[in-house]
């Protein structure tokens, strides 16, 4: 349909010089009978414009936008990934489909970069006067694209969009149960923000993206939990855990007391030890307590013990 569109624009053009309308300069003496065609391996495309260089420019631009209209037509651009929700307990365990419909655009294909009149076979402008004495130019370009070229392109394409969709299953099928550190459990949740990063803002992945960050902070909230691990009058350990799995985190927690003074936080292991001077501001008979504090994407997680 485009290219009988392109060769009903190119026979309305080649029809300028009439209605009072006449070529008062060219670059070439006779016009090129293949303009107003249609050949194997090329394109043939017209504009019109203003100036000499408003109309090259249109007709390059003509000639990218038959290119990616002839690679879309040739790929298949369904994108399905699977996420896998699965938390430690075995308590839910289940499967999503998540499927977008992508369209192809001049970002996914760099060959379109290197199209420019310089590579075109052949070319011829003219410059038409009205019959009101304005002025305007019609430009008319050849460019050699070989069914090899399209072929070409479209691997490349179909590649490309394999990478970018192997790389969404990987994300998708992360078990945050297999990891003891939180750290990396969180560099997997910036790293997929960073990976959205790489794709236009109009990519229908962006909501699977947005879907497998969801999941993943779902996934956090829904497991993480703070535990005391030992209690006395000298210190607490405490650790960060996903569901049974003790993790390893390089942020301390924050602490609070009612009566606790001379607090210190330290790593030890893959726990948090808090000491503390108890003698100072405690008594017997009261009830003695500390809070511990992560904060996990914004989501606050704590338990409180008591100090005898």
């Amino acid at each position: 349909m485009k290219r009988l569109l392109t060769f009903i624009s190119a026979l309305l053009l080649v029809g300028a010089a009439v209605a009072g309308e006449k070529v008062i300069q060219s670059s070439a003496k006779h016009q090129p009978k293949w303009i107003g065609g249609m050949e194997d391996g090329y394109f043939i495309v017209s504009a019109e414009a203003s100036s000499l260089d408003a109309a090259q420019e249109k007709a390059i631009t003509r000639v990218r936008e038959q290119i990616i209209s002839a690679v879309a037509t040739r790929v298949h651009s369904a994108t399905s990934i699977t996420m896998h929700e699965i938390t430690t307990n075995g308590s839910i365990n289940s499967r999503k489909e998540m499927k977008s419909q992508l369209s192809v655009e001049a970002a996914d294909i760099p060959y379109l970069a290197n199209v420019s009149p310089s590579h075109a076979e052949d070319f011829y402008w003219a410059k038409i006067r009205r019959d009101d004495k304005s002025t305007y130019y019609y430009y008319h370009i050849k460019y050699p694209f070989s069914n090899s070229k399209l072929r070409m392109l479209v691997d490349d394409y179909e590649k490309q969009q394999k990478l970018i969709n192997d790389t969404l299953q990987a994300f998708a099928s992360v078990n945050f149960a297999d990891f003891d550190d939180l750290d990396q459990m969180l560099l997997r949740h910036t790293m997929l923000k960073q990976f959205a990063a790489t794709l236009r803002e109009n990519d229908s992945r962006q909501e699977i993206i947005r879907a497998i960050r969801g999941t993943y902070e779902q996934m956090l909230a829904r497991n993480l939990h703070v535990e005391t691990l030992s209690s006395d009058r000298q210190s607490t350990r405490a650790a960060l855990l996903y569901g049974t799995q003790q993790l390893t985190c390089s942020a301390l927690p924050k602490v609070k007391s009612n009566c606790l003074t001379a607090i210190e936080l330290k790593h030890a292991a893959n726990a948090a030890v808090i000491n503390y001077d108890f003698q100072t501001g405690c008594y017997e008979d009261e009830q003695n307590w500390l809070e511990i504090v992560y904060t996990v994407l914004g989501k606050k997680y704590s338990t409180r013990c008591y100090i005898k």
